[in-house]
């Protein structure tokens, strides 16, 4: 599970840091203009798309509440951590894996799940662990600050076979398998779902949220987000987390003053970042954003008087655009750019290791 997690701070971090960068590697300069299209709402086919993924029931009205329209609702969505405050984030793997930026993020993250020993099987290791072939069975892949995996897979494939491993049924359609001798914890919801993690707490409360009749809390990420090859919400906790050291006024603003962050990721072929960023005093936002726009500034001409063309390049993709009450992120971002960053760069860059002496 932590090998897969690096994907979703990755994807924060190109929003919302990569402007602060004063030092580190130095990315590749773009040699052709910017294919990119920044995703600030959902397209026709993806409103049909999320249509036909609503296969839970409506949730029954609240007391008091006019039946109204009930709409169904998307099991993937459902699954998530409702808690205010949480991080999640949903990979859309049949889209990623079309795309050049995706194909490399799939291929490093299985590259790390399989560990050095076993280079080159990444997918087969996949498969052996989780039953599921992730290149033709799994549509999406969602993360959460509750380190859950919900995977949203192809009708039938929900399948999990491990010997030795006990197995018990959970609720109506939930069944659970837990490692005998270590902490994880593996259960398939219906012929849909699967949910991969340690917590077996976490695990269950997903479940429950699954069969659950009762109205549900607002989802961590709202049905009208759903657009993107990557979307979801980034708290301000976990953001702040992620900035890099010496950036502790920001960080400190930014658990003072936002409420949520929504990214919305386009990948199809450079990739285009949006990061919304939302908080309830209006004046704090403003201040952040101009905190941010200055610390852009700073960074640019830090980059300039070092003489570091291609960091200064870099940091000329991001803009920050103020809006009522909010500001928006915007960062365009080269696909050569890409390949020099991540964790997978520095060991394909690393030299063959010599053959073993006979």
């Amino acid at each position: 599970m932590r090998r897969v997690a690096w994907l979703v701070a990755f994807a924060a971090l190109l929003a919302l840091s990569a402007f602060l960068m004063s030092r580190g590697d130095k990315p590749k300069k773009p040699e052709r203009v910017l294919k990119a299209e920044f995703p600030r709402f959902p397209k026709p086919w993806e409103e049909e798309r999320n249509r036909k993924r609503r296969t839970l029931p409506p949730a029954a009205p609240r007391p008091g509440e006019e039946e109204g329209v009930l709409r169904k609702r998307d099991p993937l969505l459902v699954a998530l951590p409702m808690e205010k405050g949480k991080s999640a984030v949903v990979f859309e793997v049949a889209a990623l894996k079309e795309s050049p930026i995706g194909q490399i993020w799939l291929d490093c993250m299985l590259a790390e799940q399989a560990g050095n020993e076993r280079a080159g099987r990444g997918r087969n290791v996949f498969e052996e662990k989780f039953g599921l072939d992730l290149l033709k069975d799994v549509d999406r892949i969602a993360m959460s600050s509750s380190k859950v995996a919900v995977l949203s897979v192809a009708e039938g494939t929900a399948k999990f076979d491990k010997s030795g491993w006990p197995k018990r049924s959970f609720g109506e359609k939930g069944s659970i398998w837990q490692e005998p001798e270590g902490s994880a914890v593996f259960a398939t919801w219906g012929n849909e779902i699967v949910l991969a993690g340690a917590d077996l707490k976490e695990i269950e409360a997903a479940i429950e949220r699954l069969e659950s009749k009762n109205p549900p809390r607002e989802s961590t990420i709202p049905e009208w987000s759903v657009y993107g090859d990557i979307f979801g919400v980034i708290s301000p906790e976990e953001l702040a987390d992620m900035l890099p050291e010496g950036q502790g006024e920001i960080a400190a603003r930014i658990r003072a003053s936002i409420d949520r962050v929504d990214l919305h990721v386009d990948t199809s072929e450079d990739v285009a970042i949006v990061a919304d960023v939302n908080g309830s005093n209006t004046e704090d936002v403003r201040d952040l954003a101009k905190s941010m726009g200055a610390a852009l500034s700073l960074a640019r001409a830090g980059a300039e008087d070092d003489g570091d063309e291609r960091l200064r390049e870099l940091l000329d993709y991001a803009t920050i655009k103020p809006r009522d009450g909010r500001f928006t992120l915007d960062v365009a971002l080269p696909l050569d750019v890409l390949k020099e960053m991540g964790p997978c760069r520095k060991r394909d860059a690393a030299p063959p290791s010599p053959p073993p002496s006979r």
